[in-house]
């Protein structure tokens, strides 16, 4: 008895989490512009509102920053909404966004805590300064890690088995990284010696339709 088998048609993928990844040609003038403002709302005191070890946070009012950049980024954010929804609903498709977001600005050693957003559809995270990139005696420097949101999938993977671990991104100025909202992320401890800026950008998704 032969067992057939065609690698080309007889996978089904079975709860895929998909990574969008972007870059923004030309994104230099929008990422100083973003800088500046985020670096300069720090300097002023503005509240830092958690959730950064080392570094400042800015509350989620990103959006009604009347700051240069900020329209640009808001649009560019909506845009990619538009490419990942239908990539995860199957086809074309009618919807509404609502996007938040927040700043977070790390120096020497700073790091963000895991969490995820809870009450959205989308995450973003936009790389305005990558800072100092990973090195031999800090190879996990500034980078995102995402885990496996199926925590049990660890206990029965192969040895060599990517199922159940997390997965590691080590982020690039003007780079956009869009995910489900309901995965848990955290920025590993960063060793550079410039600020490494990042924007987070949330989206809640309504009055969807498919065409």
């Amino acid at each position: 008895m032969e067992l057939k088998f065609d690698s080309r048609r007889d996978i089904l993928e079975v709860f895929p989490t998909r990574l969008f990844m972007f870059a923004i040609e030309g994104a230099a003038p929008l990422n100083d512009a973003l800088k500046a403002a985020a670096l300069g709302r720090e300097a002023a005191g503005e509240a830092n509102a958690g959730g950064a070890v080392g570094g400042w946070r800015s509350t989620d009012n990103l959006f009604d920053w009347p700051d240069k950049g900020i329209d640009t980024i808001r649009q560019t954010a909506l845009g990619a909404a538009q490419t990942v929804i239908p990539q995860i609903v199957g086809g074309e498709s009618s919807f509404e966004t609502e996007l938040t977001g927040y700043v977070t600005v790390l120096r020497y050693g700073g790091y963000e805590k895991r969490h995820l957003s809870p009450g959205h559809h989308l995450t973003m995270v936009y790389t305005v300064e990558a800072g100092d990139a990973p090195n031999a005696d800090a190879p996990e420097s500034g980078t995102i890690e995402i885990d496996d949101p199926r925590a049990q999938a660890e206990l029965a993977s192969l040895p060599i088995d990517t199922v159940g671990r997390s997965v590691m991104v080590t982020p690039q100025n003007g780079q956009l990284m869009v995910f489900p909202s309901w995965l848990h992320f955290h920025t590993n401890p960063y060793f550079g010696d410039g600020e490494r800026v990042s924007l987070t950008i949330n989206a809640e998704i309504s009055d969807l339709k498919r065409k």
